[in-house]
């Protein structure tokens, strides 16, 4: 009797566990409640994560376009291509979204496959 209810509490603790390890929405490197905050990147917190961006966006490869609804959430502008294909472009540094003088800004660009993982990350300036 008493093995199984350390049986049953071991296993109802291993799934809890489970589910909260495969449901984390953080960035480590990022503060995702500031990142939503400056949705359109024209105050400084978006383009003061550019250096960090830089050096750690490879490790974002591969994780879900839901991954990053959920944690930088709606992104400011979204293509889609052939086959089911998507890019997110998320706002970093001011520009004429934010009654700015610069018709270009600078994005974190994230391009997905059909499937909906991160195949490509990487940094630009765009034409708004």
């Amino acid at each position: 009797m008493w093995k199984t209810k350390n049986f049953c509490a071991l296993i109802i603790l291993s799934i809890v566990l489970f589910c909260t390890s495969c449901n984390s929405n953080n960035i480590k490197w990022i503060e995702t409640s500031k990142w939503k905050l400056d949705y359109k990147g024209c105050d400084v917190y978006r383009s003061s994560l550019i250096p960090v961006l830089k050096t750690h966006k490879d490790e974002l490869l591969g994780e879900t376009d839901s991954f990053f609804f959920r944690s930088l959430g709606k992104a400011n502008r979204v293509s889609y291509s052939t086959r089911g294909k998507k890019i997110f472009y998320y706002y970093l540094a001011p520009g004429s979204q934010c009654d700015g003088n610069s018709n270009k800004t600078t994005c974190l660009t994230i391009e997905f496959e059909s499937l909906g993982t991160a195949r490509l990350i990487y940094l630009e300036e765009i034409n708004l």
